[in-house]
């Protein structure tokens, strides 16, 4: 009676912090025989330092038990009968998979027998193609600690997305799925992870990458699952700090191709990060609390492209988790957890910035939210609910001004360079993008003698993405387009209204919000039942099904998303041996990705701007040419341009718009969009090795059909716009025709003992990613196929404008971006007792082959005076002036090879129950220096820019449907090219870096020195 005051207090602190994330768990299975015969009737106890008191059941008709929705850890496991020997095990379960631990127990002896051995690696015990890393091997090795470091240790795994995002198995970046504690982190727009975990809190990773249950859905990557500590009965706690110095990292090689300028010169300063943890019991096997805390102020240098000029990115950041697990009684608990991220930087980018005028501030807080429910109402029957909410907003990110001089973005026509003022408006509303989600499931385990035993798992989870955002893409809703000039540090603009591939050099785009946002809620509701059937000692299932039913409103609370999905998975194993040392797998399954935001929400005229894109054909300004003292300064040429535009009609003049894109009247949802599937097959092969070693090998199949598109032809009609411009409609849709994603890969991983205190592990890929289909974009996120952003202005694919489009090289099949042959993580671990302590020496080598780049260029195939024999317009309000021309087969052209040797030392001293510690990584020790990446998180870091008519007027304009296209050599003059009647040409300096981000990590130096109790 003097615990249920104390009870009801856990409880109404539960439900205060309203915490709770899905905690996700781990399953044990098993079968106890006795001279190899089943042994039903067996009590089967289960204890471990990160679970509240223990948990029993009894093995079944066919000797098999299961123990679902157990926290991960190390376990005891004991085996009792009465007339026979107790048997205890050891086995350490494994986030989101399942271990096994058979036991064979005897009659007893007049002395009690314990047998103590380990259980088989979980990674064979199912046919999902899994990886799983603790904080130990993690702390061990010289890797970030963040969710994405951890990923990228893994197989099928490549940060080849736009901005450096995480791709696993071929499928688009913003295609994975990302949990916390069960919390849905993926940031709304791009699907990336976000940074919402304290690295000394995270318990263990694990990556489902294949064969994955039907529990889980909303993804066609893979699902990367990370649980943080949660106490116990003992006090546990670190406190550490990490250095880290931006003149401790080398510079790379570096240098600008046009100028010649090198890296900015790294300031020298320490930056600390500081993390807490501690955890414990409040009441011993009924109250644990777990607090963690996290704060970083960091200064690191960087340098704009173009001016090269240094400046100093900073950040100041505090994170903080509170989670409190407790047993209503011995069958019912509660875990609450709750994590708060505060996040303010100075001296920011978006984009590929010229001068220091386009740098930005911004905080992006971020509030985490969850409760969980565990029931075991019988020993067969189990129970879960959980609810979790994610807040993440965005608070200023752009432009400080929004009058026409400084607020008005600058954009270079060849390049995409930006300058002159931040993109986005900093001073307008918040953007927000949450999330939340209810979940409720039941698993029931069934024992037989005749068909083997059955751990059926069913439930139901309701998901919904949130956004207000009014989208805002400058300071004064206007960019001008010119050529940069960089002159004695200063950024000057030359704007030339002579025409080039049909419409002036230099142009006006205009971006207003036709209405503020509503909120859109794009919600997933999904029911999946799973069975995992063991049938005897060779054969074991994995069967499933999940049902998705997708339904969405935009931002103006109009409905566009309206459909649903069936997702069948089935996997089976068939264990050669029947003890568990042979095993082969194989799996079908359908993954249905989640709504993407952007396309769903792109004819909606709340939050979403419109596109308007003027021809300038005021007086040139600063010609190519110009010596440096007579060039205008920049305000001044706005100053001017603006006084031209104003004076010749302004937006309101329609004749001067040669694009234009405005949601509800350029484009429309034809009907209601479906979510884009993969359909996916794997074989695998397991085999356990001694010494607790084994070597897994996968072949992964995947296929991807309706895709997001935009077809715009003669058939889809056209529109007036509010100014009563008359416009083409597109018609957004799925589609399949004549596009294509696969990814084949064959990967290994495993790990051994070479001798008693050296392991060696690893991983390696062979992959090939082909296709037509990329939708997406560094700064567009998810995009639709028929138009692509490149320096700003849509470039036309097919299904746009066919009459223009419908030829081999504007669309090809060929090698994406994130292609990228082989792979490989190789890792050598040696442990040793040391003089006062532990010494842990760890080597990690990486190399990966080189990734994709493009020949890519725009041209404009309309008949006109320049080319006679060009396409005749059939009747389009505004026939398409740039379309894209592949000029070399696609992914053809690779950057560097990269390899990376890089080493770690951990070397700790117990006190009584202190250990202090201290770790140094080296990242690179061989300071290799390859070309690794063609684009970041700034757009293109490697020069791909091809000249055509478009963008160089002495190159001959082409019929991409009856002419060969001849290229001027690389380098020569342009009265050169003009005279061989050439049509296009590479970039002087094409395929070289123009910015230092283009390079491998040089080598770099980190430590960190605290204490663990």
């Amino acid at each position: 009676m003097q615990l249920r005051p104390r009870n009801l207090l856990c409880l109404a602190m539960l439900l205060v912090s309203i915490s709770a994330f899905a905690q996700t768990t781990a399953t044990l299975t098993g079968t106890v025989t006795t001279d190899g015969k089943p042994l039903p009737g067996v009590t089967v106890t289960v204890s471990s330092p990160n679970l509240q008191g223990t948990r029993t059941t009894i093995s079944g008709a066919n000797g098999d038990y299961i123990f679902p929705s157990l926290p991960p850890g190390p376990y005891q496991v004991a085996f009792d009968l009465e007339g026979m020997q107790r048997v205890t095990k050891k086995a350490t379960l494994r986030l989101a998979e399942t271990s096994r631990v058979d036991a064979e127990v005897a009659v007893s002896k007049v002395s009690e027998a314990i047998t103590v051995t380990a259980a088989a690696p979980s990674v064979l015990e199912t046919p999902q193609v899994s990886t799983n890393f603790d904080a130990k091997q993690i702390e061990s090795l010289p890797v970030d600690r963040n969710i994405q470091g951890r990923v990228l240790l893994a197989p099928g795994v490549t940060n080849t997305g736009p901005n450096n995002q995480i791709v696993i198995h071929g499928a688009q970046s913003f295609d994975n799925l990302y949990l916390v504690n069960g919390v849905v982190v993926n940031e709304n727009v791009r699907g990336q992870p976000q940074a919402a975990v304290i690295e000394d809190a995270i318990q263990e990773t694990t990556l489902l990458t294949g064969g994955v249950s039907a529990e889980y859905g909303r993804f066609t990557g893979g699902v990367v699952s990370t649980i943080t500590k949660s106490g116990g009965n003992e006090f546990t706690g670190s406190v550490r700090d990490g250095l880290s110095n931006d003149k401790w990292i080398s510079k790379t090689a570096f240098k600008d191709p046009v100028s010649g300028v090198p890296e900015a010169n790294h300031i020298s300063k320490v930056n600390p990060i500081y993390e807490e943890t501690v955890g414990g019991r409040i009441i011993r096997d009924r109250l644990w609390f777990f607090l963690a805390g996290r704060q970083a102020k960091t200064s690191f240098s960087n340098q704009t492209v173009g001016l090269n000029l240094p400046y100093t990115t900073t950040a100041n950041e505090s994170r903080y988790e509170a989670k409190l697990t407790g047993n209503i009684t011995s069958k019912h608990s509660l875990i609450g957890s709750y994590l708060k991220v505060k996040n303010n930087q100075s001296g920011t980018k978006f984009g590929n910035i010229a001068d220091l005028a386009s740098l930005r501030s911004v905080s992006n807080p971020i509030s985490l939210y969850a409760l969980h429910y565990n029931g075991v109402i019988t020993n067969s029957l189990l129970v879960e609910a959980q609810w979790s909410k994610k807040d993440f907003s965005i608070v200023g990110g752009g432009a400080p001004f929004r009058d026409e001089i400084k607020g008005t973005l600058l954009r270079d026509i060849s390049t995409g360079f930006r300058g002159w003022s931040p993109t986005f408006c900093g001073v307008c509303a918040p953007k927000e993008r949450d999330n939340k989600d209810a979940l409720v499931k039941a698993s029931y385990f069934l024992s037989t003698k005749a068909t083997g035993s059955h751990n059926l798992t069913a439930g139901v989870d309701d998901f919904h993405q949130l956004r207000k955002e009014d989208n805002y893409q400058s300071g004064s809703d206007f960019r001008l387009f010119g050529d940069f000039i960089y002159s004695g540090g200063t950024l000057f603009l030359h704007l030339d209204p002579n025409k080039s591939g049909g419409v002036s050099r230099s142009h006006w785009e205009w971006d207003p919000l036709l209405g503020t946002s509503q909120v859109s809620d794009f919600g997933t509701k999904s029911a999946f039942i799973n069975d995992k059937w063991d049938f005897n000692q060779h054969w074991s299932f994995n069967a499933g099904v999940r049902y998705d039913k997708n339904d969405g409103e935009n931002q103006t609370h109009v409905k566009t998303v309206s459909d649903s999905r069936v997702s069948p998975r089935i996997g089976g194993i068939f264990d050669v041996t029947g003890n568990g040392k042979h095993r082969i797998s194989a799996n079908y399954g359908r993954y249905v990705a989640m709504i993407s935001q952007r396309p769903a929400d792109s004819t909606s005229t709340g939050g979403r701007y419109s596109t308007y894109q003027f021809q300038y054909l005021g007086p040139e300004i600063n010609p190519i040419g110009t010596p440096a003292a007579q060039l205008v300064p920049t305000e001044e040429v706005i100053r001017r341009a603006f006084q031209w535009f104003h004076d010749n009609g302004f937006t309101g003049n329609n004749s001067l718009i040669y694009s234009l894109a405005i949601p509800g009247f350029t484009e429309k949802i034809q009907g209601k969009l479906k979510s884009p599937y993969m359909d996916e097959l794997t074989a695998g092969y397991g085999v356990q090795l001694p010494r607790n070693s084994y070597l897994r090998a996968d072949i992964i199949h995947r296929k991807w059909s309706d895709f997001y598109v935009t077809r715009r032809d003669t058939t889809t009609g056209q529109n007036t716009t509010p100014t009563g411009a008359k416009v083409d409609v597109g018609f957004i849709e799925n589609s399949s025709g004549d596009l294509s994603r696969k990814y084949n890969a064959v990967q290994l991983q495993g790990q051994t003992k070479l001798i008693q205190r050296v392991t060696l592990g690893g991983n390696y890929t062979y992959a090939k990613l082909r296709g037509n289909v990329e939708n997406e974009e560094f700064n567009n996120a998810t995009v639709t196929i028929g138009a692509i952003g490149t320096t700003g202005s849509n470039v036309f694919q097919m299904p746009e404008y066919p009459e223009y489009t419908n030829y081999a090289q504007n669309n090809p099949v060929g090698y994406l971006p994130a292609d990228i042959r082989h792979r490989a993580n190789v890792w050598l671990q040696y442990s040793s007792p040391f003089p006062l302590g532990n010494l842990d020496l760890s080597l990690l080598q990486r190399y990966h082959s080189g990734i994709p780049y493009y020949a890519f260029g725009v041209i404009n195939p309309g008949k006109s005076t320049a080319l006679p024999n060009g396409v005749t317009n059939p009747g389009y309000a505004l026939p398409p002036t740039q379309v894209a021309y592949f000029f070399a087969p696609r992914g053809d052209l690779r950057l560097d090879s990269i390899k990376e040797t890089s080493f770690t030392v951990n070397y700790s001293v117990p006190i009584t129950r202190v250990s202090l510690f201290f770790k140094g990584d080296v990242i690179n020790l061989f300071n290799n220096q390859g070309v690794e990446q063609a684009a970041t998180s700034a757009g293109n870091v490697v020069q791909q820019r091809v000249f055509t008519n478009f963008n160089r007027s002495t190159l001959k304009p082409f019929n991409p449907f009856t002419d060969t296209p001849k290229e001027c050599p690389k380098g020569t003059a342009a009265a050169d090219c003009a005279a061989m009647g050439a049509n296009w040409q590479l970039d002087p300096n094409f395929g070289k870096a123009t910015n230092k981000d283009a390079y491998q990590i040089p080598r770099t130096y980190r430590f960190a020195v605290g204490v663990r109790f």
